[in-house]
This record gives structure tokens, C-alpha cells and sequence, in this order.
């Protein structure tokens, strides 16, 4: 009986100590350690790019049109990104080129092939002064020099610009050099 007794004393005094430092804060048990942290949102990175396309007008009596600017992006999750530009539009008007300012809002979605090409998809719509609303949607190829730097070729993007209510339908071309911030 004495025995039984110890041991009911020893495993009481043990269950004692321990909760004393459980609760005291001293160290967690092992079943909180072994649980995983909690996940962390994946910061947002911010991307600048200079771009110039040119427009090749299919409707109409043809045109040639060519844009230059900058847009900022957001890339919200790993592969999507959402932004706004601007861009000076060298446009064909009616009495010569006639100069304009494209405000763009885009969302765009960018595919890996590997560490270093990958394949964009882009959609950005604008609205010219003056003119009317635009529309774009272009794919192409992104290299990447490396985590900061990456040059985008614009190889197919159909556009549509609406002027005097009338849509108008181009394919675009060109090239964009983009920094992360």
C-alpha cells in the first residue's frame, strides 16, 4: 500500500509541475511545436514597364497606329497581376497623325514554361479623349534576365478601337522592358 501510494504521490506531482509551467508560459507542449505555422500571405510585388506597340489597322482603308508608355502593375498571387497605364497613341486622323493619350486599366495572367520563358496573357481596356473606348487582348513571350528584369514580346493582339462609333480592328505588335520594384 505504501508503494501504490508513492507512485500515486510521484505521477500527482508530476502532473502538477508540469501544469504549473504550461501555465506559467515555460514551453509549450509537444503537440503544439510540432503543429505547422500559419501560412503568410505572399507579399504583393509591384512591376513598372515601358512598352511601344505598333497597331496595323485590317478595317476600313488600314491604318497605322503606334502607342509608347508605362503601366504599373500588382501581382496579387504568383502568376496574376492587375494595373493601369498610359501611353502617348500616334494615331492616323483625318487630316495626318494625330497625337492622343490612352489611359488603360489591365488584368493579366502570365503562364511559366520554365525558369526563365514564360508566356503572357494580357486584356487591358481604355478610353481615348476624344474618340472612344478601347479594347485589347495579346499574348506573346516573356524571358527573364533575371528576378527583377524581364523583356515581353507582344506577338498577337488583336485590338479594337471604337472612333466616331464606329469599331475599328488592329493587330498589334511590340515589346515591353519590365522592372520589379
Amino acid at each position: 500500500m505504501t508503494r501504490a501510494l508513492a507512485s500515486a504521490y510521484a505521477v500527482a506531482l508530476g502532473l502538477a509541475v508540469a501544469s504549473a509551467t504550461h501555465a506559467a508560459g515555460a514551453e509549450p507542449n509537444a503537440d503544439a511545436r510540432l503543429a505547422p505555422p500559419s501560412p503568410q500571405p505572399p507579399p504583393v510585388e509591384e512591376h513598372v514597364s515601358v512598352y511601344s506597340l505598333a497597331a496595323l489597322g485590317v478595317t476600313g482603308s488600314g491604318f497605322v497606329n503606334a502607342l509608347a508608355g508605362a503601366r504599373f502593375e500588382l501581382a496579387y498571387a504568383p502568376r496574376v497581376t492587375l494595373g493601369f497605364g498610359a501611353a502617348y497613341a500616334n494615331l492616323k486622323g483625318q487630316d495626318g497623325r494625330a497625337s492622343n493619350v490612352l489611359p488603360e486599366a489591365l488584368v493579366g495572367y502570365e503562364l511559366p514554361l520554365g525558369r526563365v520563358v514564360s508566356l503572357p496573357f494580357r486584356c487591358a481596356g481604355g478610353y481615348l479623349p476624344k474618340n472612344g473606348p478601347t479594347l485589347r487582348v495579346g499574348t506573346g513571350v516573356t524571358v527573364r534576365f533575371d528576378d527583377a528584369v524581364h523583356l515581353e514580346l507582344t506577338l498577337l493582339e488583336p485590338m479594337i478601337w471604337v472612333t466616331q462609333d464606329r469599331p475599328e480592328v488592329s493587330f498589334d505588335f511590340g515589346g515591353a522592358l519590365s522592372f520589379r520594384l
